[in-house]
């Protein structure tokens, strides 16, 4: 019988350690756990860039950023904050995402209070629609205090009260959004919506995570599986992700996209929109320290390779 030599029995420990390491990966991936990352505290964001006029000649002259951002948005170095409050677990059933997302994109409040009652009428109120659409979606929200960009220091108290919202299960999204088109087809055949003026609007994959972006998304880690999964399941066209980074291909007057990138705790961290060559022409920056966090990490790693490396060339020259 051939003895392994010790380089050999090395290089055999290796090849089995790496051939367990990918079957444990692949089972493990099959099944993520994803986990909460929220953490208190406030964050600021600036706007590090608006040009203007490559804004009017490539997104639209009539939309600007205070219609995605309220406030002065539109200002160079205008900033806003948000404070986290805390968060609890939470079920939400169709009927809180119809009028907690759906609704409010296309309604005013007032709006929204005279359609409630209405479908109520006609026997579509919370209790009715739960009845008929029984998906529970169990996810975190996360209370927060928010203060519109200014180009003048923040007010006393916030400009209003928002949630952040992260699905425990990313895959959920598609069944929402499934659920809610065969309930808007329901309600836009009905007599009394339609001669009220309402109507319920058919909503791509892709606008409804543009939506959501806007109404408090957030994500949990790890962030780039919980991305590419939300994405994947919804069969998005237009959006993929890079890693923790959402990236929208849109249109307005020439081609454009936007880069939506989340922080550790599970927030968006920039906001960023370039045109088809790829310059920026609007971006919003938090003032988080992810960045830190990372610089940090790589400087530690790169001081420990290098140790290694050291030692390595040192014992071969003390065995020469």
């Amino acid at each position: 019988m051939k003895i392994l030599g010790k380089k050999s029995k090395i290089g055999l420990i290796l090849v089995l350690g790496m051939f367990i390491s990918g079957f444990l990966f692949t089972s493990v991936s099959a099944a993520i756990t994803y986990r909460l990352t929220l953490t208190k505290g406030t964050e600021e964001f600036t706007v590090i860039t608006y040009d203007k006029e490559a804004w009017n000649s490539t997104v639209n002259s009539t939309l600007n950023p205070s219609d995605w951002f309220e406030g002065d948005s539109n200002i160079t170095n205008a900033k806003s904050k948000i404070t986290l409050k805390g968060w609890t677990t939470d079920t939400w059933t169709i009927y809180d995402w119809l009028i907690s997302i759906f609704l409010p994109q296309y309604y005013t409040s007032e709006e929204i209070f005279l359609l409630l009652g209405i479908m109520d009428s006609q026997g579509y109120n919370e209790t009715t629609i739960n009845a008929n659409y029984t998906q529970i979606y169990p996810l975190w929200y996360g209370l927060r205090s928010v203060w519109n960009f200014t180009n003048n220091g923040y007010e006393e108290s916030p400009s209003y009260l928002d949630g952040i919202i992260i699905l425990q299960n990313p895959s959920s999204y598609k069944t929402v959004l499934d659920d809610y088109h065969i309930l808007a087809n329901n309600l836009n055949a009905n007599i009394a919506i339609q001669m009220a003026g309402y109507s319920f609007a058919n909503i791509t994959a892709d606008e409804f995570l543009w939506q959501l972006v806007f109404s408090g998304f957030g994500i949990a880690e790890p962030q780039s599986e919980y991305l590419a999964e939300v994405v994947n399941e919804l069969g998005s066209e237009n959006v993929t992700n890079s890693g923790n980074t959402l990236i929208f291909e849109r249109n307005g007057l020439a081609n454009y996209t936007v880069e939506i990138s989340y922080g550790i705790k599970g927030m968006m961290s920039s906001f960023t929109v370039k045109d088809a060559v790829g310059t920026t022409i609007f971006q919003i920056n938090s003032s988080n320290s992810d960045w830190i966090f990372y610089l940090i990490l790589i400087i530690i790693s790169s001081i420990a390779v290098g140790l290694v490396i050291f030692i390595i060339i040192r014992k071969r020259k003390l065995k020469r």
